[in-house]
C-alpha cells in the first residue's frame, strides 16, 4: 500500500511540474473541511470562525486548531488538497484528518509566510506536497 502511494505523491508531483493542474481549476471548489479553509481572501465569516476557537483533548501528537490559508493560489492548492484526500483516503480517519490537513495547511502557511515578496504556485504545491509525505509511513 505505501508504494501505491509513493507512486500516487509521484505522480501528483510530475503534474505540478507539468503544470496540469491548470486543466482541473474550472470546476475546483476552495477547500473547506478538518479545521481548514482555503481562501483568496479574508472575509468576515471566515474570520469570525478562526477567532471561535475552542479547546481540545486529543491523543493525536500535534496540537490541532482551525487554519486559514490565504493566497492567489487558492484554487491550485484546493486541488492539491482534493488530490491527497484521494490519495491518503485509506490512512486518514475522522480524528486523523485534522492533524493531516492542518499539517499541510500550515506547511502551507509557513511557506507564504517566508515568501510573501516571491510567492510561486509550483514552490508552494511542492513545499504541501513534501509535507504530506510524512505522513506515508505513519
Amino acid at each position: 500500500m505505501e508504494s501505491n502511494i509513493l507512486s500516487d505523491i509521484l505522480f501528483l508531483e510530475q503534474q505540478i511540474h507539468a503544470e496540469d493542474y491548470k486543466n482541473h481549476l474550472a470546476g475546483i471548489k476552495e477547500w473547506g473541511g478538518a479545521d481548514v479553509i482555503i481562501e483568496k481572501r479574508l472575509d468576515e465569516d471566515t474570520k469570525a470562525w478562526i477567532e471561535d476557537q475552542s479547546t481540545v483533548f486529543s491523543f493525536q501528537k500535534t496540537e490541532t486548531t482551525r487554519q486559514v490559508v490565504i493566497t492567489e493560489y487558492s484554487k491550485e492548492l484546493s486541488w492539491l488538497f482534493y488530490q491527497l484526500k484521494k490519495i491518503f483516503s485509506s490512512r486518514i480517519d475522522y480524528v486523523s484528518k485534522y492533524e493531516f490537513y492542518g499539517s499541510l495547511a500550515q506547511s502551507a502557511i509557513e511557506y507564504l509566510s517566508k515568501n510573501k515578496e516571491s510567492e510561486n504556485i509550483k514552490e508552494l504545491l511542492l513545499a504541501v506536497l513534501n509535507k504530506s509525505k510524512e505522513f506515508v509511513n505513519k
